[in-house]
């Protein structure tokens, strides 16, 4: 074979062999359809967190049919174990290869559509839930009903008599709050970490309150006793709890499927939203797997929508459709956006010589610091757990502060991704209550600022209560109607400008039930 042929032979094989190599690659793929006609609905809701449970709930009860979409996945219905911190497995997060909770991140992972998702922005990272009962599948489960004070400064135009003698109680009997029972406490040696850092906090003058809680205490006291399987004492809680936690899908969401009016569609990720003529909505969506491949390509049309995708899941369906489809938005979409004042800080070398925090700590916090009437330094602070299946002498806090410098949240078109204007200086005080804070803590019982954690011991970038964005009664109307549209309400965190000054669910849920009931006595879904 002379020179030229070999070439010739040679490059031929060569193609071939990739032509095959991208025939079995293709073949290998799943298979994305195309639903072809639209779905149509009356009522959709995008997102099942607290806005979306309780909006389903009070208007299937009110009579109306409603389809839930929602981008996780049905943890209940998969029959998937939920991770403990110290074992992550396929639950632990969204799509990623590796842990992400905000410690002890050296877990490989398979991609899979797990529970926990972070967001990461320039100077901030924001953890999310995912799956049919949002953000309650994820949370320490801590139901503060927020100072009446502070309330009626974020929103001066609602009525805190109305919201404190009735939609709170309500709030907290629907989704089961509880407190510790205090003999308990005393004696249980997963609460170590606790009693300790109550009684640290008197040491350096402080305030310390009980806090109640949506885990069931009564279980909890079982598990000690090991008549029931172990959760909140099993390292179980920011990759989902198996048992104790009165979680969306156990509380709202089983009340509103119990009515027959409501169906759930899990895995359907929606990717932007265009308005018609009829001023009814067409919602382009991908149905996924739990490898994140895409399905099929979904379109569903209803007379009326209900936004309640989180504060960062509802911006960018709104900011994005605005961008791609020129879905109409007011100047105020993005604004009044807040971390609700998440600041987290640690102290090392905690009573070392009679035994630290506790080897053994409970995932479910009870106790926090309440120095919101100092002038100078106002703030609240979970004392947090820190289970790292040994007594490391650390104790690790949570601080909620004042935002009085608030973000921005933005499309950017190019990128096609949110992007949040938020910086050291809107974090600027809240660090120097955390300073205040440590500083305190240390002078009066000893120990350090704990570098290990974070960045020189202040992690001003974790946020786990992204608030604002779509406030209420600037953005939307009195009850939660966009301004600009008919049939287009946003009912979630994003209706909160910022802060609230504890941890917000209980805020989110009581905000979402007076929307949805004067929206349902306006005949707003006739």
């Amino acid at each position: 074979m002379d020179r030229k042929k070999f070439i010739k032979t040679s490059a031929l094989a060569v193609s071939g062999f990739y032509f095959l190599y991208s025939q079995l690659f293709q073949a290998a793929q799943p298979v994305r359809g195309n639903q072809g006609k639209t779905i149509k609905a009356p009522i959709i809701i995008i997102g099942s967190g607290y806005g979306g449970a309780v909006s389903a709930l009070r208007l299937c009860e009110s009579g109306k049919k409603v389809l839930l979409l929602e981008m996780g996945l049905n943890w209940e219905k998969s029959g998937i174990p939920y991770s403990n911190l110290l074992k992550p497995g396929k639950s632990s997060a969204w799509l990623k290869k590796k842990s992400i909770a905000p410690f002890m991140n050296i877990f490989s992972l398979t991609p899979f559509t797990g529970i926990l998702d972070r967001l990461e922005f320039e100077n901030i990272n924001i953890w999310v839930g995912r799956g049919v009962g949002g953000g309650s599948l994820v949370n320490g489960g801590m139901a503060v009903t927020p100072k009446e004070s502070y309330f009626k400064e974020v929103f001066p135009n609602l009525d805190a008599e109305k919201f404190y003698n009735h939609y709170f109680p309500l709030v907290q009997k629907d989704l089961k709050v509880n407190v510790i029972d205090e003999e308990f406490l005393k004696d249980c040696p997963y609460y170590k970490f606790t009693r300790v850092g109550e009684q640290e906090a008197h040491q350096a003058g402080f305030k310390t309150i009980r806090v109640p809680n949506v885990y069931d205490f009564k279980y909890m006291e079982k598990e000690f006793r090991n008549e029931v399987p172990r959760s909140a004492l099993n390292t179980e809680v920011i990759y989902g709890n198996n048992h104790g936690k009165n979680s969306l899908d156990k509380t709202y969401l089983k009340k509103a499927l119990e009515t027959g009016n409501l169906e759930i569609l899990d895995l359907h990720r929606v990717e932007d939203i265009q308005l018609n003529e009829d001023k009814s909505y067409t919602l382009n969506t991908q149905h996924i797997d739990t490898s994140g491949n895409i399905l099929a390509d979904k379109t569903f049309q209803c007379d009326q929508l209900i936004l309640s995708a989180g504060t960062m899941g509802t911006l960018q369906l709104l900011l994005k459709s605005n961008a791609l489809n020129g879905l109409p938005l007011n100047e105020k979409i993005g604004k009044s956006w807040g971390n609700n004042g998440n600041f987290m800080t640690g102290r090392n070398w905690v009573k070392p010589l009679s035994g630290g925090t506790g080897s053994k700590q409970s995932t479910i916090p009870v106790g926090g610091i309440d120095n919101w009437d100092n002038k100078e330094h106002p703030f609240f602070t979970e004392i947090a757990p820190l289970p790292m299946g040994m007594d490391v002498a650390t104790a690790l806090y949570l601080l909620i502060n004042r935002v009085d410098k608030k973000g921005e949240v933005t499309y950017n078109k190019i990128n096609q991704s949110l992007q949040l204007n938020w910086d050291k200086s809107n974090t600027a005080a809240m660090r120097e209550n955390a300073k205040y804070f440590i500083r305190k803590m240390n002078q009066a019982n000893g120990g350090t600022r704990s570098h290990l954690l974070f960045n020189n011991g202040f992690g001003a970038d974790i946020c786990y209560h992204p608030l604002g964005g779509c406030v209420l009664g600037e953005a939307t109307n009195e009850y939660g109607k966009l301004n600009g549209h008919d049939n287009l309400y946003v009912l979630d965190g994003s209706l909160i400008p910022g802060t609230i000054g504890v941890n917000p669910f209980v805020t989110i849920t009581a905000i979402t039930e007076y929307c949805i009931e004067n929206l349902i006595k306006q005949n707003e879904f006739a």
